[in-house]
């Protein structure tokens, strides 16, 4: 759910940044079937460039090894979880990310709904009204206020079935032999899909916008005067303008119409202006693009240089990181070994653990920043965090995040829920405090 609603973000900042460069630097161009195509392609290539964050370029750094977990987790220092008693959830997970994607859901359906009730209200005039096939058009003489198209059915008024001219009839043909309405619906579902984002609505006027001129040009192109169908719009412009229940199909855009049709043709040499879109697409690609590092072993890591500069150095991790808890709730201390039941052979305990209920939420002990949340083998749900003056924090086991890799956080700030994952027989935090990637006792920097 967290990571959709962040994929949608990326999304609409990628749809954003490309129909901006589109709206000041090509929209007035006379190239409408060429401005149709790189409308229709923004869709389809804003949902691809963030996907591309799976995508690795080559990165060298400092990166941290993630050794296998040298720990054995026994029943005997863990509490073992009784499934009588009440789970305790993750309040602020809920509270925040649940009602964001429930509310984003609402506005999706509502949008769903817009796009499907004009269609089924025609499906429902067509039944009700007369069809004749005339080069392979359906024209559906019905009652409506204007004439529109609707992929291959051009719709009529009844009491103005012989009051339109040829060429009004013509541009309508244009519109279904082009597939525009394909084009509309297409937008109406990436509408719905990013409601909030407002963009889209430019985006919508700009589509319907290249659409007419399309039509337009093409009626043009078949010798008819220019002042003779200029007049032919303004004779439909009361018209237009009534639609409200078809509103979707017949968008009123006459001045930019007529501006269009008056205008000079932009020249060939205007096409280099398209080459404007590949610097923002390099930009974007490159902005959803993870460096990766030498070793396969090795995660995404990079050490921001000012962070020492950021976080207070007088700081190192001090305060307990499970809440209301104690050093009464630790169950395994630093350095006590084990002998593997399986493997048979001595392991040293690189932390602690420290037994608590699940979803008992688990803090940040320093400022810092985060440089891991994954799900690391035997390590289960792992949060690293890099500190000031070479320290670092690890938590492990957990049952969620609260945080995601970049984020700077504070002391005290909630990162993540106490759980069972990974290599783990109960629910507990698995914590450790490294110095310069050493391991060192955490018992040392608690504040007495």
């Amino acid at each position: 759910m967290n990571n959709y609603l962040i994929h949608t973000l990326e999304v609409s900042f990628c749809f954003s940044a490309m129909y901006i460069a589109f709206h000041f630097f090509l929209r007035k161009l006379t190239f409408h079937k060429i401005n149709r195509i790189i409308l229709l392609i923004l869709l389809p290539l804003s949902l691809i460039l963030p996907v591309l964050n799976e995508a690795e370029l080559p990165f060298k750094n400092n990166p941290i090894d993630i050794p296998s977990f040298d720990e054995f987790i026994s029943f005997n220092h863990l509490t073992v979880p009784n499934h009588k008693e009440k789970i305790i959830t993750p309040k602020s997970n809920r509270n925040i990310i649940d009602y964001l994607f429930i509310f984003y859901c609402i506005g999706f359906v509502i949008y769903i709904i817009r796009l499907l009730i004009p269609i089924l209200q025609l499906y429902r005039i067509k039944r009700k009204s007369k069809t004749y096939i005339k080069e392979g058009y359906h024209f559906i003489t019905a009652d409506v206020p204007t004439i529109f198209s609707f992929f291959n059915w051009i719709f009529i008024p009844e009491s103005k079935i012989n009051d339109y001219e040829q060429p009004i009839i013509d541009h309508e043909k244009v519109h279904s032999k082009s597939l525009h309405t394909i084009d509309l619906i297409f937008t109406e579902i990436y509408i719905a899909l990013h409601w909030f984002n407002p963009f889209v609505y430019f985006f919508k006027k700009s589509i319907i916008a290249v659409h007419e001129f399309q039509a337009d040009q093409a009626v043009i192109n078949t010798q008819i005067k220019k002042s003779y169908y200029l007049e032919l719009l303004f004779k439909n412009i009361t018209a237009k303008q009534s639609i409200k229940l078809y509103s979707y199909f017949n968008q009123s855009i006459i001045k930019k119409r007529i501006d269009m049709i008056t205008k000079n043709h932009s020249t060939k040499t205007n096409i280099i202006r398209y080459i404007i879109l590949i610097p923002v697409l390099l930009f974007l690609l490159m902005a959803f693009t993870k460096p990766i590092h030498e070793s396969e072993d090795e995660f995404d890591y990079t050490i921001v240089q000012s962070i020492n500069t950021e976080i207070d150095k007088k700081d190192p991790p001090s305060i307990f990181p499970v809440k209301d808890g104690s050093i009464k709730d630790i169950t395994a201390s630093f350095g006590k070994s084990f002998t593997h039941p399986i493997e048979k052979k001595k392991i040293v305990h690189g932390g602690i653990d420290i037994r608590a209920k699940q979803g008992v939420p688990v803090l940040a002990t320093a400022d810092g920043m985060i440089v891991n949340t994954s799900s690391k083998e035997d390590w289960g749900n792992l949060i690293v965090i890099s500190h000031a003056d070479g320290y670092e924090t690890w938590y492990a086991h957990l049952q969620g995040f609260n945080i995601k890799n970049g984020e700077k956080i504070k002391k005290g700030q909630i990162i993540g829920y106490v759980g069972s994952t990974g290599k783990s027989t109960g629910y507990h935090l698995h914590y450790e405090v490294r110095l310069n990637r050493e391991r060192v006792n955490p018992m040392d920097y608690f504040k007495k």
